[in-house]
């Protein structure tokens, strides 16, 4: 039976090289989607990659110079043992390389491990910064989080909110405390510490929150007394060293709201980036970005304005057309044809609906040609006036069998899609016949 790997990050955060014996090679298929692929994954002696797990992403690096892309653990039989080194926690660790070729090492040899650096930083500040915010948010509001999730490129945490309304968004005052106060620990600089104890003197500890245990040793965390929880994460010795803390945004979800936010490197990047972003519009609009908000809601109510004007003139130019065809005009044998290459296709089918209202006596067949991945494609509205005795259902109907698509409507208008370009002229015939 394999012994637990030892988890040199605990005690050496900060370090990112080390060498350590290789226990075994396993090569394995491993399947991301509908594909297959043979990778060789390893575990060593001990290991300064923090596999994922905890709400915290795995360390990437290299081996040898091969790089390490994945990096996970499993517990082992004796996890619940009373073990001389706390940190083995009794766990392997599976370091997973890049490439599916033989290493070129093999069991018993010693072998030289590299972290990234900047990925390792950027995890360790995420994770700090994520209990720092958490406790804030109690601290302000008393909202406590319920879930959080470490992403590429923001983390997220989900605060436990019910019975909200829908579109529900958290007050910024409430959202700009909670920041505030976390920025306030960091500017602080306080003292993190970790450390493993019996999971029977957790008594002694005043936790954020308590989950359910099964190891005799736990790891809990402790940001200067601001906050002290059970993490096995990796995370900063002092909060100074994550730099910045700032919520980017929130959405509604099932547990209640959910705050995403960038910590330290990430956080410059937002800024500097959103920064870029607000002052070449600022300088092509020609005002000063603090007015830019001001202008965006003068555009936008102007845009309103304009889209409203253009609705009307589309209704009064369409409802010009339907009645000249209500008094036969345009028509060939009693149906209006037409391909329209200028409205999306929402217009196209406010277009049916005006014909449809008319007090004439007709069909109608109106198709949308669009471009589908590079494929020529159309679909089209139909449908008739309430005078016409065609049955537009039977009609759509053959269509939909003939064709294999899909739609729906009402007995006066059905549309559906999507059809080749090139079967247009039969798709014509076809529906002039069966009519």
């Amino acid at each position: 039976m394999n012994s637990a790997t030892k988890k040199m990050f605990y005690e050496k955060p900060y370090e990112f090289e080390f060498t350590s014996k290789v226990k075994s090679i396993e090569k394995n298929e491993i399947k991301t989607g509908k594909e297959t692929a043979i990778k060789y994954e390893i575990i060593l002696e001990e290991t300064l990659f923090y596999p994922e797990g905890g709400g915290q992403i795995a360390d990437i690096g290299e081996l040898n110079g091969i790089g390490v892309e994945y990096v996970y653990e499993k517990e082992i039989s004796d996890a619940n043992s009373n073990p001389d080194n706390t940190e083995s926690q009794g766990t392997i660790i599976y370091h997973r390389l890049s490439c599916a070729n033989d290493p070129g090492f093999k069991a018993g040899d010693t072998v030289t491990g590299k972290i990234c650096r900047e990925a390792r930083i950027q995890n360790t500040n995420d994770h700090t910064g994520q209990h720092i915010l958490s406790e804030s948010f109690i601290r302000t509001s008393n909202l406590h989080t319920v879930s959080m999730h470490m992403g590429a490129d923001f983390m997220t945490i989900d605060l436990k909110m019910e019975n909200l309304p829908k579109n529900f968004k958290l007050e910024k005052e409430i959202i700009e405390k909670a920041e505030d106060m976390a920025n306030s620990i960091i500017s602080q600089n306080l003292a993190v510490k970790t450390f493993f104890v019996k999971k029977e003197e957790l008594s002694n500890y005043k936790l954020r929150k308590m989950p359910d245990l099964k190891d005799q040793f736990v790891r809990i965390i402790d940001i200067g007394g601001f906050d002290v929880s059970l993490c096995c994460g990796t995370h900063v010795s002092k909060t100074g060293d994550i730099g910045l803390i700032k919520v980017i945004g929130q959405e509604k979800v099932a547990a209640g709201t959910r705050i995403k936010f960038v910590c330290g490197k990430k956080a410059f990047d937002d800024y500097r980036q959103k920064n870029y972003i607000i002052t070449e519009i600022a300088e092509a609009m020609s005002i000063k970005p603090i007015d830019l908000k001001k202008s965006v809601d003068k555009m936008t109510e102007e845009n309103r304005q304009l889209q409203k004007q253009k609705n009307d003139l589309f209704d009064k130019y369409y409802q010009a057309v339907s009645a000249k065809l209500a008094a036969g005009e345009m028509l060939e044998n009693g149906i209006y044809y037409e391909v329209i290459e200028d409205y999306n296709y929402q217009e196209v089918s406010r277009i049916g609906q005006i014909f449809s209202k008319s007090t004439g006596n007709f069909t109608f067949l109106l198709i949308k040609p669009e471009d589908n991945n590079g494929v020529k494609t159309f679909r089209f509205v139909t449908g008739k006036t309430a005078q016409n005795q065609t049955d537009i259902k039977a009609l759509f109907a053959k269509l939909t069998e003939k064709y294999q698509i899909k739609g729906g409507g009402s007995p006066v208008l059905m549309q559906g899609g999507l059809v080749e370009m090139s079967k247009l002229p039969e798709f014509k015939e076809f529906f002039i016949k069966n009519l």
